[in-house]
């Protein structure tokens, strides 16, 4: 390790401590004197930087004078300072001088500092007497106009009310400086203990020890110096303090005087005099609690903790885990103590275990993870099956899917098989488990056939069984057994389970997604979910998530939105992680529909993180695509970005996951199309449908996939009608109101690559209105910008209300260049042209201005090589071989 230099101050716009102190030295020396205040934790290191003031006076040819206040020794001040004036050694002082004759010695102090300086410097100040206090006090008092430097280090903690007082009134008058030292950055960290600036264990290390580089060091050796400086405080306490401090140790955080008095096993008078100790000598400070005490630092405990006799500790903590349970103390409060004690099969001991972990499931899961693990060492045969349930359901929640799969596929392996209920509770989390982990329909599976033999008189499992299936319908297409959801509403209404009703409401609202959405089962399920507390939101994630999908499906897109919004913060702060993935990505994608592209990126940017920690590596895939369907319209056309991100997702999402990669190829698709390559968007978006009636794709997003078919074969010069058609087909079929205006957009598509401007204009500006009625606003927004490419002479309208709607949408670089695109009503129409395709003649008519193949590709939204391929073909048709040939004939036939 390297040696530690604290607080250098090196490029720093603060002074260093060390800087101060060299400042105050320099007055000092030039007659301007004072008292320094150096103050900070213990360890904080004081003393290295004493030391090295002192260094500093000697090189500078002052006199130096110090010495060290101990708690055996408070009174060495005064004796310094008559060794510094000549009047004896410091044997020869009383400990405790008058008051008219500490003035004196003050005074002499400031006499004897001239010529050459004077550096007093006195270290541990907080242990100073009275007379030691007096000194500082009539230092304080009045200027010091001579060479003289007071430095005093201190512990402001341990430090006596009349010191504290003379100081203050020091700094009042301007006598006294307070220089304090303050932890360590985390560069001065990682120099002290000598490892890389990445090194991932330094950086923890830095964050345990707050920056004190005795706690660092500690840290860093157990067995080090710096541990056994810690240790040496407590050698001056008496035997029933030190024993006190022994029991705190054991209790650790939140210890108080009844705790304390049971465990060291003293009278609660004098364990309240032993802790009174304690807080004086800052080994215990008071917590926010009344009446609750903790150690200074978490480092100081552990290495107290280590050097506790092992057999007492063991005996300790067994008196700590019935002084707790008597008080009627949470769980999880005990079971740290009955961790930490010799344990056998006792029902005690299982049952706090067990208990500890059902309370840390409500705030942290992957707490409750250990003490389940610590439970199971315990459990005989016969209570093992509940505590890996339990477990099953704690590894999931902490967003461990893969270990949480495992324990629940042990459980339905055991021989002989376990009752339908105990499969049924397994499957529910181990069918998210296999979900997360890419493996959702074979789970669906197993779930259709638990669902295909319930019980005459069904366990309350089946409701979230239900749920679970209704979860994967959603998300994999898995189909949902017939009257399943039926059964759970009828169950979880009998049995007053809000949450279980509000997912079964929403499951039979949802139907699997074949046919337009149950309106009042999910008005029912909605209003239920508001009447809930975050906390029973929290403890059934997957029922929010089906509410919250159900409604996106529905085109509720406020609705799920505000869900999903309410359901995420409610699983933030229990720390449960499996299901906030889905719930972001469905916020982002509700978002995005709405036209909040900002928000809709940074959900998916957050799920996609969450979901890689997970190893959700589709889920991840998922967040990917509708990152890349939101940056798609904030970034500029030229931006890569979308499109990286779109391939990304179709790589983890290869055609047949259903939803999932169906999303994924539209991204692309989308990306795609408004970078300006058209013909990609038409072959990405045929790919994953499988050919052009879109089997592969979900039926409820077969409109927007054949508009985007529309859109990008107008761009690419290929045949629209076909997907005009299979558009308003889709949507007859789905019965689903929010979705016609893509059918209505498809429609002005074809009718613009006919020619038939002043219609498409007629049935985009329709597009829009629907668009506007559904809460689409990005989509509301482009509608109106076709329309006024349509009619550039009269659009000036739609024009202006597309650009607002993009600015406030944030897709202001997608749509900002608006203006700038030309309406195929400015392309020649000239017999000469009849050769040309429309695509063709509209870029004839553009470069045959001088515009640049730059400036096209961007009005048009297409690839500049796109430009000059269909450059090539025109002048091939044409009989013309350059651009300026294409010039003059585009001037002749006007």
């Amino acid at each position: 390790m390297a040696e530690w230099d604290p607080q250098s101050g090196a490029g720093g716009a603060t002074p260093s401590p060390r800087e101060q102190l060299w400042r105050a030295l320099d007055r000092a020396r030039a007659g301007r004197g004072a008292v320094v205040e150096l103050v900070g934790e213990s360890g904080i290191g004081k003393t290295r930087v004493l030391a090295d003031l002192m260094g500093r006076a000697w090189a500078a040819g002052l006199r130096v004078v110090s010495g060290r206040c101990a708690e055996a020794v408070p009174d060495i001040a005064p004796g310094l300072a008559r060794s510094a004036v000549g009047g004896g050694a410091e044997s020869d002082v009383p400990a405790v001088a008058g008051g008219r004759a500490v003035s004196e010695l003050a005074e002499a102090l400031r006499r004897a500092a001239s010529p050459a300086g004077l550096l007093f410097a006195v270290d541990d100040f907080h242990w100073a007497g009275d007379g030691s206090i007096a000194l500082a006090e009539a230092l304080a008092q009045a200027p010091i106009d001579a060479p003289l430097l007071v430095v005093l280090a201190l512990r402001p903690r341990q430090a006596r009310a009349g010191l504290l007082a003379a100081l203050t009134y020091g700094r009042d008058i301007g006598v006294v400086e307070r220089i304090e030292v303050a932890p360590l950055t985390l560069d001065e960290s990682v120099r002290l203990l000598g490892r890389a600036a990445d090194d991932p264990r330094a950086v923890e290390l830095h964050g345990r020890a707050g920056g004190n580089p005795r706690y660092l060091l500690a840290l860093a050796a157990p067995a080090g110096e710096a541990a056994a400086s810690l240790l040496a405080e407590k050698a001056g306490l008496g035997p029933v303090e030190a024993l006190a401090l022994q029991a705190a140790t054991v209790l650790g955080e939140g210890a108080d005087v009844p705790g304390i008095a049971a465990v060291a096993e003293l009278p609660h008078e004098q364990a309240c005099a032993a802790t009174g100790v304690l807080l004086r000598r800052d080994l215990l400070r008071p917590t926010d609690q009344l009446r609750r005490y903790a150690f200074r630092h978490p480092v100081l405990r552990s290495v107290y903790y280590a050097d506790l006799d092992i057999c007492w500790r063991a005996a300790a903590h067994r008196r700590a885990a019935a002084t707790l349970i008597t008080r009627g103390a949470p769980y999880t409060e005990v079971a740290h103590h009955v961790e930490r004690t010799p344990r056998g099969p006792g029902s005690d001991d299982l049952a706090v275990l067990a208990g500890a972990a059902e309370e840390a499931m409500a705030t942290d899961p992957a707490r409750a993870v250990h003490w389940l693990r610590v439970a199971l060492e315990l459990a005989p045969g016969s209570a093992r099956t509940d505590l890996l349930l339990a477990l099953g359901r704690a590894l999931l929640a902490a967003g461990r899917p893969a270990e949480s799969r495992d324990v629940l596929h042990d459980i339905l392996r055991t021989d002989p098989s376990p009752s339908w209920e105990v499969r049924a509770q397994a499957l529910v989390s181990g069918a998210l488990a296999e979900c997360l982990l890419g493996r959702g329909r074979e789970a669906g599976t197993l779930i259709g056939a638990a669902l295909a033999a319930v019980p005459a008189d069904p366990p309350p499992v089946l409701v979230r069984l239900a749920v679970v299936e209704g979860v994967l319908s959603g998300l994999e297409g898995v189909p949902l057994t017939p009257g399943a959801a039926d059964l759970a509403v009828r169950l979880a209404r009998a049995r007053g389970d809000r949450m279980g009703e509000v997912g079964a409401l929403a499951v039979r609202a949802f139907g699997g997604g074949t046919g337009p959405p149950g309106g009042e089962d999910l008005d029912a399920a909605g209003a239920l979910a508001d009447s809930v507390a975050d906390a029973e939101l929290a403890a059934d994630p997957e029922c929010l998530v089906m509410l919250a999908s159900a409604e996106s499906f529905a085109g509720r897109y406020r609705e799920a939105r505000r869900h999903a919004t309410r359901g995420l913060a409610a699983l933030r702060r229990s720390g449960r992680r499996h299901m906030r993935p889905v719930l972001l990505n469905t916020l982002s994608n509700t978002c995005r529909r709405l036209g909040e592209l900002d928000a809709a990126q940074q959900a998916a940017a957050e799920a996609a993180g969450i979901a890689g920690e997970m190893g959700a590596e589709r889920l991840h895939g998922l967040a990917l695509a509708l990152r890349s369907l939101s940056l798609a319209w904030i970034l500029p056309p030229t931006s890569r970005e979308p499109v990286e991100l779109a391939e990304r997702a179709v790589a983890a999402l290869p055609p047949g996951s259903s939803t999932w990669s169906a999303t994924a190829a539209l991204a692309l698709a989308q990306a795609s199309a408004l970078s300006g390559d058209a013909r990609r968007a038409v072959s990405v978006v045929l790919d994953v449908g499988g050919g052009p009636d879109l089997r592969g794709v979900p039926g409820v997003l077969r409109p927007w996939s054949y508009e985007l078919l529309a859109a990008a074969s107008a761009g690419a010069d290929l045949p629209v009608s076909e997907w005009a058609r299979r558009a308003a087909e889709a949507v007859d079929r789905l019965s689903m109101p929010y979705l016609r205006p893509y059918a209505v957009s498809a429609r002005a598509h074809l009718l613009r690559s006919r020619g038939e401007l002043a219609e498409a204009a007629v049935h985009f500006r329709e597009a829009a209105a629907l668009f506007h009625a559904a809460g689409l606003a990005c989509a509301q927004a482009s509608a109106l910008a076709e329309a006024a490419r349509c009619q550039p002479t009269t659009g000036e309208a739609d024009l202006t209300l597309a650009r607002e709607l993009a600015r406030r949408c944030g897709a202001g670089p997608a749509l900002g260049d608006l203006e700038a695109r030309p309406s195929s009503a400015a392309v020649v129409t000239h017999p000469t042209l009849s050769v040309l395709t429309q695509r063709e003649r509209q870029i004839a008519s553009m470069a045959g201005t001088g515009r640049k193949t730059k400036d096209i590709s961007r009005s048009l939204a297409i690839s500049p090589r796109t430009v000059d391929v269909h450059l090539t073909r025109i002048y091939r048709k044409l009989n013309i071989g350059t651009r300026a040939e294409l010039a003059r004939l585009m001037a002749t036939i006007g």
